[in-house]
C-alpha cells in the first residue's frame, strides 16, 4: 500500500482519493479554501455524487484519508501526489491551466526525493513535458505521468472501481510499473504510452461521445423533416457491433463540465498547431443549435398566450449531480428570460447551485409545482421522479397543455392520449394531430439509456 497525496478536491479529487483509500492506500486530500477544508474533515462533501459520501465517511473512520490546507504536511510521507484540480476555457476555449501549475509550483516546493507527479487534470498536450521540465530546473529528483480519468458524474465511483482501462502515460518505465501498482486490486487493463498519446486520448474520447451525441441529434433534424423515428433509428445502428448502444440519444445535447470546455482545448489546439478541425466545430456548433430548437419548440407552444410562463423540470445538466456547469437547462432559461417570458423551475439536487446562475425565476418544491399556471412543460434533465409523475394531475395543474420532451424520454403516445401536445427530437409525428407516438419496444439501447444521461 502507498501513500497518495490529492491535490484537489472538487469531482475528480475527491473520487480519486476515497477510491484509492477504498483500495488501502493511505490518502491525504489538499483543499486551500478554508470552508471547505472544515467541511471535508467533518465529512461534508462540495459535490454531491452517487456513492461517494460514504466511501468518504468510511475512509475517514479508518484513517486511510483525511484533508490538510498545508502542502508540507500532505507530502511530507507521500511517494505519489495526484493533481485533481479544475481547467475551465479561457476566453478563446484554450483550457486555463493555471490551477495546475500553481499546484505545481507548491507541490516541486516541499517535494521529497524520487516524488512521482501524477497528473489527472485533463490537460493540453504537451502540459506533462512541461511539467517535466519544470521540475528540472528546479533541482528537485521528480517523475511525472500522466493517468487522465474517463469518469461520467452520477456514476463516478463505479467508473473508477470498474474501468475499461487503466491509462499511464510516462517517460519512464519503472514510474509507469509504480503507478500502474496503486490501480493493481482494480485488475483492469493497463494501457502504457508517452505523456503526450495519454494527454491526447482524453480529449479524444470525450470529442468522440460528443460526437456520437451531436450526430444523433443531427439526424433527429432530418428524422422530423423525413417523419422517420429517431429512437428506432438508435435501436437499429446501436446493435451493429461496430458501433454500440451507448451515446446515441437525441434531444438537448451535452452540457456539464468537460464535453463543452473539451471539445473547445482540442479545437483550440488543433487551430494553434495549424490544423482545421472541421468535424469538432461542427460537433460543438450542432449541440448548440439543439437548445435553439428547444426554443423554437417551446416558443411555438406558446403562440397566442398572454404573459407565457414555462415550467422547466430539471436544472442539472444530467440526473444524479448538482452540477449546472454547462447545463442546457440554464442555457434556455436565460434565453427564456430576455424575451420575458417567466419560468418556474425544480430540480432534486441542483436548486443551490442554479439560483446563483439564473436568480430571477420561482424556484418550485417540485414537479407539481412547477406544472402550476405553466403554459408549457420542458423536461430538461432525465430524474427517475419525473419520469413516473401522475401526468394526469399534472395537465390538470397547468394552463396550457404543451411539454416538449427534451430527452426523448417520455410516454408521448400516453401523453397525447391524455390531451398534452407532445413535442420531441426526431421522434415520429402523428400526421393527424401533430403529437409523437412513442411506438417503441425495448431493446439493448434502452437498457443503455437507463443507465446513462446523455451529456
Amino acid at each position: 500500500m502507498a501513500d497518495v497525496t490529492v491535490v484537489g478536491a472538487g469531482y475528480v479529487g475527491l473520487v480519486t482519493g476515497a477510491c484509492l483509500a477504498s483500495l488501502g492506500h493511505s490518502v491525504v486530500g489538499v483543499e486551500i479554501d478554508p470552508h471547505r477544508l472544515a467541511s471535508l474533515r467533518q465529512g461534508e462533501l462540495p459535490v454531491r455524487e452517487p456513492g461517494l459520501d460514504d466511501l468518504v465517511a468510511t475512509a475517514l473512520e479508518a484513517a486511510r484519508i483525511r484533508f490538510t490546507g498545508d502542502y508540507s504536511e500532505a507530502l511530507s510521507d507521500s511517494r505519489f501526489a495526484f493533481i485533481a484540480v479544475n481547467t475551465p476555457p479561457g476566453p478563446g476555449g484554450e483550457a486555463d491551466t493555471s490551477f495546475v501549475y500553481s499546484a505545481v509550483g507548491s507541490i516541486v516546493e516541499h517535494a521529497a526525493p524520487g516524488l512521482i507527479i501524477v497528473v489527472k487534470s485533463t490537460v493540453p498536450v504537451g502540459t506533462g513535458d512541461e511539467i517535466a521540465r519544470l521540475a528540472a530546473l528546479s533541482g528537485k529528483d521528480v517523475e511525472v505521468v500522466s493517468n487522465p480519468e474517463f469518469l461520467r458524474q452520477g456514476t463516478a465511483v463505479e467508473d473508477f472501481l470498474r474501468p475499461d482501462r487503466v491509462v499511464i502515460g510516462a517517460a519512464s518505465a519503472t514510474a509507469a510499473d509504480e503507478v500502474a501498482g496503486l490501480f493493481q486490486a482494480l485488475e483492469a487493463p493497463v494501457i502504457t504510452c508517452g505523456r503526450r498519446s495519454a494527454e491526447l486520448a482524453k480529449y479524444a474520447a470525450n470529442a468522440l461521445l460528443a460526437a456520437r451525441i451531436s450526430l444523433m441529434n443531427e439526424m433527429s433534424t432530418i428524422s422530423e423533416a423525413v417523419e422517420a423515428d429517431i429512437d428506432d433509428v438508435a435501436r437499429i445502428i446501436g446493435a451493429d457491433s461496430r458501433i454500440g448502444p451507448s451515446f446515441l440519444k437525441a434531444g438537448l445535447g451535452w452540457g456539464g463540465s468537460c464535453f463543452p470546455k473539451d471539445v473547445l482545448a482540442l479545437i483550440h489546439t488543433a487551430v494553434s498547431h495549424g490544423r482545421t478541425p472541421s468535424i469538432l466545430q461542427s460537433v460543438y456548433d450542432v449541440n448548440l443549435r439543439q437548445r435553439e430548437k428547444a426554443l423554437q419548440k417551446i416558443r411555438h407552444a406558446l403562440d397566442g398566450s398572454d404573459s407565457p410562463t414555462v415550467g422547466v423540470l430539471g436544472l442539472a445538466f444530467k440526473s444524479e449531480t448538482d452540477d449546472v456547469r454547462g447545463s442546457p437547462s440554464l442555457d434556455i432559461i436565460s434565453k427564456l428570460l430576455q424575451q420575458e417570458i417567466s419560468v418556474r423551475a425544480h430540480d432534486p439536487a441542483a436548486m443551490h447551485n442554479a439560483r446563483l446562475m439564473v436568480p430571477n425565476i420561482t424556484f418550485c418544491e417540485d414537479a407539481y409545482d412547477v406544472a402550476r399556471g405553466s403554459h408549457a412543460l420542458l423536461l430538461a434533465t432525465e430524474w427517475s421522479e419525473y419520469l413516473s409523475l401522475d401526468w394526469s394531475r399534472v395537465l390538470s395543474l397547468m394552463d396550457g397543455r404543451a411539454i416538449v420532451d427534451g430527452r426523448n424520454t417520455l410516454d408521448g403516445e400516453m401523453l397525447s392520449r391524455l390531451g398534452f401536445q407532445y413535442h420531441s427530437f426526431g421522434r415520429y409525428r402523428n400526421g393527424a394531430n401533430g403529437n409523437a407516438l412513442n411506438r417503441q419496444q425495448p431493446g439493448p439501447v434502452d437498457a443503455v439509456w437507463r443507465r446513462e444521461s446523455a451529456q
